[in-house]
């Protein structure tokens, strides 16, 4: 009898869960406060939400919008057509397969975008290890950013819908606090209609795999590198032409998943299109690009293709002779990369292979970019500042490189220079591509300029880290040994 009892628990059990609003997501049709839009599956046939600015949830009872499922036999979405910033929204389902209302929910809108100032984050490639991406997603969301840019390769393959629950239920915590503008990635086009219709996000051509959103004083850039036709390209120089009249846009930012510069495994992947999408990013000064593809964590120098293609610019910024940001953040949980090709040794900054993620801080005209590995640990800081322009005729005064190194390529010494106003101790640490420290030195900075020589003449050959730290930053640059 218990024994019977117990089964028919289970039972019950199961098919509760079975019955319960799962896979909850914020996306938005336009912006943040227009069109923000939530989506949840269900198992029944007509969810409905009701909601409120109070757990009263005054605003009433709307009926989802019923989707075409995936691996259950239905879900739904609802459209706010307007919502306050810094606003609580209390919301909570009724789910039409078990006639019930469920639990009370709530969801922070972004902060007001007419303060300038705002968080947002930056990751993806989470298809293998969904401890990690759980990991990830809930350092991500402890940061209560605005909006979160996801890179693409969410699953592995993309030829299920059910590929997806997985990513889904690893992310639950991210997806059900954070508006998320997703990028396709190559494992995702397997199938492109499963993966745009897992998402409400702006329609562009007749299709959510481009798109752009405005907020505060940014532009968030949607790119699907699976495919950059045509169409496309003449909607992004468009786009970015009509930003450029725009004198409230301080930032443009672009996101997709294949990056055009890396030293890992996918060197070369899109070079095909440099002289096309990138000439549009030189043309029309986009500040960063984010994307994912290879599993570790890479940072450019500044990089302009209209002055060098075999050497970085002086100065990060949006100006004519400055150079864009590249950041590659794919470290969500797919299976790490190490360092492959030296053909963009050039370009590249800082490599770390590690899980990792992004946090970028917008105050104004100042933008904090911060990388974490999957213990939070910071590894990366980078700083964009645009506070210094005197006015329009001026060139930019942004961020330059701080470090220095001549020659690289190196074969015996190179002479390091360390270009920043703080004076003290600092620490020079070398390692290797696993991480190993191979010299450790502290160095006494008496001058804004720090000069510094090194013999690496017993060295291995291949790529090294160098990083200069203080109490109070860090700063990255890559040396190549031959």
């Amino acid at each position: 009898m218990y024994f019977k009892t117990s089964i028919l628990i289970l039972i019950s059990q199961a098919l509760s869960v079975k019955a319960q609003i799962g896979q909850l997501r914020w996306g938005t049709n336009t912006n943040l406060f227009d069109g923000l839009t939530v989506t949840w599956s269900n198992t029944g046939n007509s969810d409905s939400i009701q909601w409120g600015y109070t757990n009263q949830l005054d605003k009433g009872v709307f009926a989802g919008i019923k989707r075409p499922g995936y691996s259950t036999s239905a879900f739904f979405h609802y459209s706010f057509s307007s919502v306050p910033p810094d606003t609580t929204i209390y919301f909570r389902f009724w789910n039409s397969q078990t006639n019930k209302w469920e639990s009370l929910r709530t969801f922070a809108t972004a902060p007001d975008p007419a303060k300038n100032k705002f968080t947002f984050a930056a990751l993806g490639d989470c298809r293998t290890d969904p401890n990690v991406l759980t990991n990830i997603s809930n350092s991500v969301t402890a940061h209560h950013p605005a909006l979160a840019l996801f890179n693409g390769d969410l699953t592995a393959s993309g030829t299920s819908a059910s590929e997806y629950n997985t990513f889904f239920s690893a992310s639950a915590n991210f997806l059900s606090q954070c508006v998320v503008l997703h990028a396709e990635g190559n494992h995702d086009a397997g199938n492109s209609s499963i993966f745009s219709n897992l998402w409400n996000l702006p329609q562009t051509n007749g299709t959510n795999l481009y798109y752009s959103v405005r907020y505060g004083n940014a532009l968030f850039i949607t790119l699907n590198s699976c495919d950059f036709n045509g169409t496309m390209l003449t909607w992004l120089h468009n786009t970015l032409v009509a930003a450029e009249s725009d004198t409230s846009i301080v930032w443009k930012i672009a996101s997709f998943h294949h990056p055009f510069f890396t030293i890992g495994a996918h060197q070369g992947d899109v070079n095909l299109y440099k002289s096309t999408i990138w000439k549009e990013f030189d043309d029309h000064g986009v500040d960063i690009i984010f994307n994912g593809h290879d599993h570790n964590y890479q940072r450019s120098k500044p990089i302009n293709l209209k002055i060098s293609s075999s050497s970085p610019v002086a100065k990060y910024g949006n100006r004519p002779g400055e150079g864009r940001l590249q950041i590659i953040s794919g470290g969500a949980g797919a299976s790490l990369y190490s360092k492959g090709s030296t053909v963009d040794a050039w370009a590249i900054s800082i490599f770390n292979s590690s899980y990792n993620y992004v946090m970028c801080d917008i105050n104004s005209k100042i933008a904090t970019i911060t990388a974490y590995n999957s213990s939070n640990t910071k590894i990366d800081n980078v700083i964009l500042d645009k506070s210094q322009l005197a006015n329009s005729s001026e060139i930019q005064k942004l961020f330059v490189e701080p470090i220095q190194i001549f020659p690289n390529p190196v074969k015996n010494q190179f002479t390091l220079v360390y270009n920043y106003p703080e004076i003290g101790f600092v620490k020079f640490t070398l390692t290797d591509e696993k991480g190993k420290i191979i010299s450790e030195e502290k160095l006494h900075k008496k001058e804004p300029v720090l000069e510094y020589n090194h013999d690496v003449s017993g060295y291995k050959k291949g790529i090294y880290n160098i990083m200069i730290s203080s109490e109070s930053r860090e700063d990255h640059n890559i040396l190549i040994v031959q």
